[in-house]
C-alpha cells in the first residue's frame, strides 16, 4: 500500500478531505462514486484499514492475471454483477458481522450502456466499455449497497470523488489529474420494518 500511496502521489495531484469522519473502525460500509476504475483502489490504499477493508469488485477482472494476483493481494471479493451472488454478499455480511469493513460502489459500474449485458449475466472485461464516464453525472444506484447496510445494520461512510473520470485520459498524455477524495460523515444504520409487504421492502430499499 506504501508503494502504492506513492504512485498516485506522483500520477495525481490529490486532496484528501474528511480525516475527522473516519471512525476507528468496522462494522462499516464504504459507498463512493464511481466515475473511474480509479476510485476503489484509491480508498483501498488510501483509508486507515489495512485489510480490514475488503472491497466487492466484479468477478471479470480476474481474467487478467495482474488484477487476480491484486485482488488476492488486497483481500477483495469478487461479485457477478448485475446477478444474485449469495455467495459475495454472505462473505460480505461475514465480514461484517466480524466488525470489519465492506467497500461497495453503489452504481454497480463505470459505464451505464453494460447494464443490460451484466443484468443477462455476461461478465464484461475491462476493455469492453469505457473505463471511465467523463461526463461525471451521477448512475441510478443498484440495491446491493442498501441491502447490505439493512441486512448488516452496519452504519456507512460516504466518499466522493472529483476530477477521478480524467485520470485514464491524462496518464496517457503522462499529465497530473487534480483528483479530490471528500470522506463524508457516517450514517445509519439504516432499517426497513420486515413486516412490510415484500413489494414495499424493495421500493424502500431502492
Amino acid at each position: 500500500r506504501g508503494f502504492v500511496r506513492v504512485l498516485f502521489r506522483i500520477f495525481l495531484r490529490l486532496e484528501i478531505e474528511g480525516w475527522e469522519h473516519l471512525p476507528p473502525g468496522g462494522p462499516l460500509i464504504v459507498i463512493g462514486n464511481h466515475f473511474s476504475i480509479y476510485e476503489a483502489p484509491l480508498l483501498l490504499t488510501f483509508l486507515p484499514y489495512g485489510d480490514r477493508l475488503t472491497w466487492l469488485a466484479a468477478t471479470e477482472l480476474q481474467r487478467s492475471a495482474v488484477l487476480k494476483y491484486l485482488i488476492r493481494l488486497y483481500n477483495i471479493t469478487p461479485v457477478w454483477r448485475g446477478q444474485p451472488d449469495r455467495a459475495a454478499l454472505h462473505r460480505a455480511l461475514e465480514w461484517l458481522a466480524a466488525g470489519n469493513l465492506v467497500g461497495i460502489m453503489p452504481e454497480g459500474g463505470v459505464d451505464d450502456s453494460m447494464r443490460q449485458l451484466t443484468r443477462a449475466g455476461i461478465q464484461l472485461g475491462l476493455h469492453d466499455g469505457p473505463n471511465s464516464r467523463l461526463d461525471a453525472q451521477l448512475l441510478t444506484p443498484r440495491p446491493g449497497a442498501a441491502y447490505l447496510a439493512v441486512r448488516s445494520g452496519a452504519p456507512v461512510l460516504p466518499t466522493a470523488f472529483l476530477g477521478s473520470e480524467n485520470i485514464a485520459a491524462n496518464l496517457r498524455r503522462l499529465r497530473r489529474t487534480p483528483v479530490r477524495m471528500i470522506i463524508g460523515p457516517v450514517f445509519g444504520p439504516l432499517t426497513i420494518d420486515p413486516t412490510l409487504p415484500k413489494t414495499e421492502r424493495r421500493e424502500r430499499l431502492d
